[in-house]
């Protein structure tokens, strides 16, 4: 009888590699000025995540219809607005370069994922320059997975912007 091949936890299998994790990282993320985050440290104080999304009036819903069902559903914000506000507080040129990613400082705190996390979405935090940082995408698991990466960057984001300034949001 075959025997099954027995894998660790994955974030154990890479646990001696943490450091160098954290210095990649360190190394690769852009955060914005902290003259511009005390400037308007948040700048779309109208969304975050999951909260509806309507057309250019205001007036309607906007909604999507699956071509392959017809069903017809409503839309939701989901981190367009929050990346959109990073790349423009970061005065990145266009077009914006690939494969980059806004990451929330604050957000997941769930292993499994599976709670809807409140922070991002509240409008205070959702599109607070201070709780976001711009990273090469492939490093982007990193910070929702690794309790290390939280924390630097949460001590990051303390350092240089003094956000959030004595608890968390």
């Amino acid at each position: 009888m075959a025997r099954a091949n027995v894998i660790p936890d994955g974030n154990k299998e890479i646990a001696e590699e943490i450091p160098l994790i954290v210095e990649i990282v360190a190394r690769a993320a852009r955060w914005v000025n902290p003259q511009t985050f005390r400037e308007l440290p948040v700048w779309c104080p109208w969304s975050a995540r999951g909260r509806p999304l309507y057309e250019k009036t205001w007036r309607t819903r906007s909604t999507n219809t699956r071509g392959d069902t017809g069903v017809t559903s409503e839309k939701s914000e989901a981190n367009v607005e929050a990346g959109k506000a990073l790349v423009a507080a970061l005065g990145v040129a266009s077009p914006k370069p690939a494969n980059w990613t806004v990451c929330h400082i604050w957000g997941y705190d769930d292993e499994a994922f599976g709670f809807r996390s409140h922070i991002v979405r509240n409008p205070r935090y959702y599109s607070c320059v201070g709780n976001m940082v711009w990273l090469p995408t492939p490093l982007k698991g990193f910070t929702d997975a690794l309790p290390e990466i939280k924390r630097m960057l949460r001590t990051c984001a303390f350092h240089l912007y003094g956000w959030p300034a004595r608890t968390k949001p």
